[in-house]
């Protein structure tokens, strides 16, 4: 009877203890299901569309947004790959992506454009991760896709306004280089030639987008100034006497005073105003030497050099081209940018070399 009472006590202790277990485990169950539904509501509240995966690229979730995104359900989604689900078309790089995300595990994106269940046509922006299992294995990827349509909508938009006013901005350039023209017949077409010989150097040095444009504009204006100048000085057929050159010479400060109230994307007024500043200092206005000059500035004055003297002028013919690179390169490093200078030279040196057409 003793033994059969421990026994009894025995059996007993051990139904309590399956009993506690069973309610340990039931209740890490529950808490667990609660984690997840939690998860759940927490990623289905996010608008983005959100899918998971395993290794095998088998769907092991989503939410709701990426219901709506797909086209089914999310008991649709769970256990089927991408080909199976597909109503809507990808590139293939989004398949690629997936096998090379697993072999180099981390973040990857990249855009593209797909067709969403409803028929139309997004812009979105994939982005892919994998993550691990408690063994620090990858166990899948974890995927988050955002729709950029109305994003470059309004960048085309933009880049539309941006190139109209830019349009916009060339005419009225144009049209200003036209006004100084119409009072100097005999330099007419001068300032178009050097902004193009301007922008062909800066373009063999290598120049940023922004310096080139900036060279073309202000090659474009550079002798605006001469609306300043009487007009009997600047047609005069013969050689300017010392006063009359003077008064030329003030041309750079008049252009600099014109364009300063024009609030430009570049420093176009500062640049019309060096133009015929030297390297030592022996140009004018200011007498600015080397890295005082700006670098645009730089370049015009040569192409300005190299455009007048092989044009033909009421007092003087045309000395030539040849005759214009040698002064420039003579004076390399003195009056003109060495670096300039050499750009200049190469820029006629082409196969293809480069004209000062009149018209």
């Amino acid at each position: 009877m003793v033994a059969g009472g421990v026994f009894d006590k025995y059996r007993g202790w051990r139904r309590s203890k399956s009993l506690l277990d069973k309610n340990k485990s039931n209740k890490v169950l529950h808490v667990l299901k609660e984690n997840i539904d939690f998860l759940q509501k927490l990623i289905d509240t996010i608008p983005n569309p959100i899918f998971y995966k395993d290794c095998k690229g088998i769907y092991q979730g989503c939410n709701r947004a990426f219901e709506s995104y797909i086209g089914k359900e999310k008991s649709q989604v769970i256990g089927k790959n991408v080909h199976e689900l597909s109503s809507y078309e990808l590139s293939s790089t989004y398949y690629k992506m997936d096998e090379e995300l697993f072999l180099h595990p981390g973040v990857q994106n990249y855009e593209s454009c797909v067709q969403y269940a409803d028929g139309t046509q997004h812009d979105v922006i994939f982005d892919k991760a994998t993550y691990t299992n408690t063994n620090n294995e990858i166990a899948g990827l974890v995927g988050v896709i955002t729709d950029i349509t109305e994003r470059k909508k309004m960048e085309l938009e933009l880049k539309r306004s941006t190139e109209k006013l830019n349009d916009i901005l060339e005419q009225i350039v144009r049209a200003m280089a036209t006004v100084t023209e119409t009072r100097d017949m005999y330099t007419a077409g001068h300032q178009r030639r050097v902004s193009e010989l301007a922008v062909a150097i800066a373009h063999e040095m290598q120049m940023s987008d922004e310096v080139i444009k900036s060279v073309q504009v202000a090659g474009m204006l550079h002798d605006i100034g001469k609306i300043a100048v009487p007009a009997e000085i600047l047609t005069k057929p013969n050689a300017l006497s010392t006063h009359e050159f003077g008064i030329i010479r003030e041309h750079a400060e008049a252009g600099y005073l014109i364009l300063s109230s024009i609030e430009f994307p570049w420093p176009i007024a500062e640049i019309v105003y060096q133009h015929h500043e030297r390297v030592n200092g022996t140009g004018y206005p200011k007498g600015l030497k080397g890295e005082e000059m700006l670098l645009p500035a730089k370049i015009i004055a040569v192409a300005d050099v190299v455009e007048a003297m092989s044009s033909h002028r009421p007092y003087r013919a045309s000395q030539g081209i040849v005759q214009a690179i040698l002064e420039i390169n003579s004076n390399r490093g003195s009056l003109y940018d060495e670096e300039v200078v050499l750009a200049c030279i190469k820029v006629f040196e082409k196969k293809a070399p480069f004209t000062l057409e009149n018209g």
